[in-house]
């Protein structure tokens, strides 16, 4: 998993080009063209690690996600899964959620992140693209509070 996770952090800046947008701008319709370069997820599996069954307050994953860590430090969690969307469809998903409120969000194509509340805990979401169709998911959940010391937006 780790190669397969460093592979990914090495190929992100490669491909993707800098320019995300905020919450509630337009995307370029670059995306999907993009993503379409990547290899098919029938040859990356999103399923090799074993899923975890744990439940962590205020972690909200779109559906069909599988958790495959989660690993509690202090006040913070940290939580790995895969699930079979883009990182687009990511930021869309929680841009559509009614039970959530959304503090923050943008992608660069291969990569989004979400800052959300929900349930009085805060989560900072990182989404970057596996495969085409297939995301890994890293999300720090932890209290509601700016000094809750959760992760930084990349582009700050």
């Amino acid at each position: 998993m780790r190669l397969r996770m460093f592979a990914i952090v090495a190929m992100v800046p490669l491909l993707a080009a800098c320019g995300g947008t905020a919450a509630g701008q337009q995307s370029t319709g670059r995306g999907p063209g993009m993503l379409a370069n990547l290899p098919s997820c029938d040859r990356v599996p999103l399923d090799a690690d074993a899923e975890v069954d744990r439940q962590v307050t205020g972690l909200l994953l779109p559906d069909g996600a599988r958790v495959t860590s989660v690993v509690e430090q202090g006040a913070l969690t940290t939580v790995a899964a895969t699930v079979r969307m883009t990182p687009l469809d990511v930021r869309a998903h929680y841009e559509s959620r009614g039970d959530i409120d959304l503090l923050r969000a943008e992608d660069e194509v291969f990569e989004a992140e979400v800052l959300m509340r929900a349930q009085e805990r805060r989560t900072y979401l990182r989404a970057t693209a596996l495969c085409a169709d297939g995301t890994t998911l890293t999300a720090v959940v932890g209290p509601d509070s700016e000094e809750a010391g959760l992760p930084e937006f990349q582009s700050n």
